[in-house]
Parts: C-alpha cells; sequence; structure tokens
C-alpha cells in the first residue's frame, strides 16, 4: 500500500523536504514495519513547477500569495493556491485515492503580521483544507490536517506567532475539521544562514532552520504521521506494538500551581513518556518561561529545577513576582528557547522520549494566591494543606501544619522549628525526602514525599528536629 504526506510551506518547508525529506519517509516507515517497496510511504513535495503546480514555495505568504482576502471577509485562490490544486489533480487517480495526511510547515511571513488573529488564520486554513480535500475527493476524516506548530522566524512578530500557534491548536480541538499538532520546533537554532560571512563561527537565530533543525523536525513529524496511521502498522512494528501511541506529542502543563512569590512548581500529563531528562544549562535557567499579566506586564523565568522523586513536577522561579491575573508561557512569541551563546538546540525541558514540553498557546492560568500579601496563619490554629497547596506567613504563636499525601505544594515562611511543628497524616517517616530549595532560588529546608504530588517548603531553615515532626 502507499501512504502520502503532502508537504506545505515556504522556504523552510523547502529546505525540509531537499534536506530530510527522506527521513520523513525513512522514520515514518520504519515505525509502522513498511519495506519501502510493497508498503511505502510517498512524500509530496514539487516545488519550481511554475502552473504545473507547487506544494511549497519560498518567499510566499500563505494570506497573500496561496489565497487571498475578500471584500465580504471570506477568501479568493490565489495563483499558487490554483497551482496547488493544479498539482492534485495531476495526480494519478490510484494515488490520489490512497490515504493521504497534509504536513504543514508554514507560518514565516504570515507571523510578520502584529495584527494577525488566530480566526483570521483558522478561516483561511478551512478555505483551503476544503479545496485541497475536494481535490483528492477526501472527506474531512480521511484528511488530516498536520501543523508543525509555528517555528521561530526572526523578522516575525510575537502576535503573529501566537496567532498561528492558537489558530493551529484551535483547528486541532475541533473533531470535525480533523487537525494535530505534528511537531513543536521551538529548540532549534536557525543557522542555515552565515550572517557575518564568517563560516567558523555559527550564526544563531536566523531566519532558516539548519540542517540539524529539519533533522528535528523531520523525525517528530515521521512519529505524528505513524501515529495517524496507526491502522496501517504492520504486526511487530514499533507503532503496532506501542498500541498506536508512540508518543508524538510531549509533556503538556497541565497545572502551575503558585508555591512563593515568584515561584510556581508544574505539574505535567505525559502522552507515551514517563518522565522528564535531567535540564541542561540554559533549561535550569529558565529558558522560555513567562508569565503575562492581563495589562502585558511580563516577568520571565529565572531558574528551574526538576522535583525529586516525581517524576511529572518542575519548579520554576521567575525574575519578579508572579502578577495576579498572569497567564503561564513557554516560548511565548518568537519564542526559540536561545542559550546565552545564542544556540536553541537541546535548549527544552524534555521528557524521557526528547520531545519539549509545552503549554497551550492561549496560556495556562495560574492557581494558587497571586501578588498578595501572604496570609497569616490564625494564632495557635491547626492548618491542614489541601490538595491546591498554598503560600502561608506564620505568627509568633504555635502552628501545626497537617500533610497528608494528596496535599499540594506549601511554601510556609516564617516557621519556628523550635514551636510549630508538621503532621504527616498517612505518610511514612522512610517516604520523605529532602531536598535544596536553594536550587530554585529559596534558601531554606524542602521536603516531598514519595508518591506524592506536593510537598512543603520552609525558607531559612536547613534542618528540622525530630521533634517537631510528626506521624500518623
Amino acid at each position: 500500500m502507499n501512504l502520502n504526506a503532502l508537504l506545505r510551506g515556504q522556504s523552510n518547508a523547502f529546505l525540509l523536504g531537499v534536506l530530510n525529506g527522506k527521513e520523513i519517509v525513512k522514520h515514518t516507515e520504519s515505525l509502522l514495519g513498511f519495506d519501502g517497496v510493497n508498503d511505502r510511504v510517498t512524500l509530496q513535495f514539487a516545488h519550481d513547477r511554475g502552473s504545473a503546480g507547487n506544494t511549497v514555495y519560498s518567499g510566499t505568504a500563505f494570506l497573500s500569495d496561496w489565497v487571498k482576502p475578500t471584500a465580504d471577509g471570506g477568501w479568493q485562490v490565489a495563483a499558487l493556491e490554483q497551482g496547488l490544486l493544479n498539482y492534485i489533480n495531476g495526480l494519478p487517480p490510484a494515488q490520489k485515492a490512497d490515504p493521504t495526511a497534509v504536513v504543514w510547515l508554514h507560518n514565516e511571513y504570515d507571523s510578520i503580521r502584529a495584527d494577525l488573529s488566530p480566526a483570521t488564520w483558522e478561516s483561511a486554513v478551512r478555505f483551503d483544507a476544503a479545496l485541497v480535500r475536494q481535490a483528492f475527493g477526501k472527506a474531512p476524516a480521511e484528511m488530516p490536517y498536520l501543523f508543525v506548530s509555528a517555528i521561530p522566524y526572526s523578522s516575525g512578530t510575537a502576535a503573529g506567532h501566537q496567532a498561528i500557534r492558537m489558530g493551529m491548536e484551535n483547528l486541532a480541538a475541533d473533531p470535525a475539521f480533523n487537525a494535530g499538532i505534528a511537531a513543536r520546533v521551538q529548540d532549534v537554532d536557525m543557522s542555515w544562514e552565515d550572517l557575518d560571512k564568517n563560516p567558523a563561527t555559527p550564526d544563531y537565530g536566523g531566519p532558516h532552520m539548519s540542517f540539524g533543525d529539519s533533522l528535528l523536525a523531520a523525525n517528530r513529524i515521521a512519529v505524528s504521521l505513524a501515529e495517524e496511521w496507526a491502522a496501517y502498522a504492520k504486526p511487530g512494528s514499533p507503532v503496532a506494538l506501542a498500541g498506536g501511541n508512540v508518543g508524538n506529542l510531549g509533556p503538556q502543563v497541565v497545572q502551575a500551581r503558585l508555591t512563593g512569590p515568584d515561584h510556581l512548581t508544574l505539574n505535567v500529563a505525559f502522552d507515551a513518556a514517563s518522565s522528564l531528562r535531567p535540564l541542561d544549562d540554559a533549561a535550569t535557567r529558565g529558558v522560555g518561561w513567562s508569565v503575562i499579566a492581563p495589562d502585558g506586564s511580563v516577568v520571565t523565568g529565572a531558574a528551574a529545577a526538576l522535583a525529586t522523586d516525581m517524576p511529572d513536577t518542575l519548579y520554576v522561579r521567575f525574575d519578579g513576582p508572579i502578577p495576579a491575573g498572569g497567564k503561564l508561557y513557554y516560548g511565548h512569541g518568537v519564542g526559540r528557547l536561545a542559550a546565552a551563546d545564542g544556540s536553541g538546540a537541546g535548549h527544552a525541558v524534555y521528557d524521557n522520549h526528547f520531545l519539549p514540553m509545552w503549554v497551550p498557546a492561549s496560556g495556562l492560568g495560574i492557581l494558587g494566591p497571586q501578588a498578595m500579601a501572604l496570609p497569616e496563619a490564625a494564632v495557635g490554629s491547626v492548618l491542614q494543606v489541601g490538595a491546591e497547596g498554598g503560600t502561608w506567613t506564620g505568627t509568633a504563636a504555635a502552628e501545626n501544619w497537617v500533610l497528608l499525601p494528596e496535599s499540594g505544594a506549601a511554601l510556609i515562611y516564617g516557621f519556628d522549628s523550635a514551636a510549630d511543628t508538621l503532621s504527616f497524616s498517612g505518610i511514612a517517616p522512610n517516604s520523605l525526602i529532602y531536598w535544596d530549595p536553594a536550587t530554585i532560588g529559596i534558601p531554606g529546608l524542602g521536603l516531598t514525599w514519595a508518591g506524592g504530588k506536593g510537598g512543603v517548603i520552609l525558607p531559612g531553615l536547613d534542618r528540622l528536629p525530630d521533634s517537631q515532626m510528626m506521624f500518623a
């Protein structure tokens, strides 16, 4: 059998097809157990064909060179879109009938538009998809659009990148449209050009992906294609052995909890992975993280650390107080995850399948108290830390802080190691794990417990006497 991947885009899609198009095919076939002869994947990639039609064309904006807006708010076919339809109509009928997926790597020129809205971008893609699917003779359910989340284009705007990423995620969330995110590739060098005219030095952050960048994208795209075509996987193939889920999404941050004035505890949901990889130097410096307030003010990541014995948890410290009503982002705007030397490859937070962490492009709300005076505990009270955790300031009187296996992360300022107590209910002494929260910028004592999602940080303490810990 034959499976088609129709590659769409401008110059970075061109480079992907020329440099690593064969890798997309080879890796997808390997995951599906195809031999490349009797069962194969075909990359439909056409360029420089004039009116005969192209699937990619360098230096073009989708929203003006492929489709054009009409006066009534709709869209019309432009010359390049007509060429694409000519290309599709020229395919052999048997190949058009084969299962086909669109691989979309096209955002560069459109991301320049600071006025671009997700709705505008979405409507144009819906218009395009209706035409392309009609040309193939396929219903939406038969022909998915797989988007490479907007790559970091150096001349683009933050608003333009975010609008396109949000549009992609909105379409992926619409089951009637049938789409998905094929790859997230903000951990890239973008160093194809020799910008300083010195071939001995790499020039990071340019407009085009390097060979290594496109290889990274190719392999991530291949995993998504293989999952999309899991029904065709051969017995004993990696996809079949994995039950159709070889892990193409990467770890998604699903909860962000305030655990200090400038600290968040993040919990992730894994796809096929099971843990986070050790952070490299750039990731430990908090590269890529930001919280944006309703008024547009921003605090950015300053440090990050993995939680001990909690494979789905990451601590992040920011360069200022977390603003009230703020939302968490990772790789916001142009969003290249660049280290101090400008390189981007390898600098994301990864799962053990080497897929990068992600936050929805629309941002993630933050749980817990935000940018406000820390609440004082009631004098002499017993306080139970709930599943949401929280941040408190102790009083001069003795407090007893009750922690359960399901308790969230607690940050307790002013804890008196001579008068206050921690009561662990359902948590065994030998399950306690001590760690140094100075790694996230809070000198003090940190405790977590095996199997728990939370923990407690006691700023300013280096030890806690056994007499101040009770177990039940």
